[in-house]
């Protein structure tokens, strides 16, 4: 039987990205908190798009997001969460860009795109959520 934390990794696998290691949430802030933050009152998006149409352009504008807030170590190294059933329980992967990577690929249960990057310090995170008609990148620091 496949575990919240199979189901993470495949969708993270099945995007592209690189899995290194399961971390957890320890060192914080947990996935909880993240999650938490991005869906705070008052939270504007650093960038949007449109929810339905051509998503060639998510992974571009994600990656420069994400670059600019100091998530993605220089090594191309970040922590992601992901929407999976359960997948808050799994906490943090370690996983690294590659050429082939393509966040617009991380699409939950019912076909949207929804996840967090952190950088590995915890300071900052970086995601993408589905609102009503658009999708957010939203650029925070915890």
């Amino acid at each position: 039987m496949r575990t919240s934390e199979d189901r993470l990794v495949e969708l993270i696998r099945s995007s592209g990205l690189d899995v290194h290691t399961v971390q957890g949430d320890e060192p914080g802030p947990s996935v909880g908190t993240a999650w938490r933050a991005m869906a705070g009152f008052g939270v504007e998006p650093s960038a949007s798009l449109p929810l339905k149409g051509d998503l060639k352009g998510v992974h571009r504008l994600w990656l420069e997001h994400a670059r600019r807030a100091d998530v993605i170590g220089e090594d191309g190294t970040f922590l992601l969460t992901a929407v999976v059933t359960g997948g808050s329980a799994v906490g943090w992967v370690r996983v690294r860009l590659t050429d082939d990577a393509d966040v617009a690929r991380l699409v939950d249960d019912q076909g949207r795109i929804e996840f967090i990057a952190r950088s590995g310090s915890g300071g900052h995170i970086c995601g993408i959520t589905a609102e009503e008609y658009e999708y957010w990148i939203v650029s925070l620091t915890l």
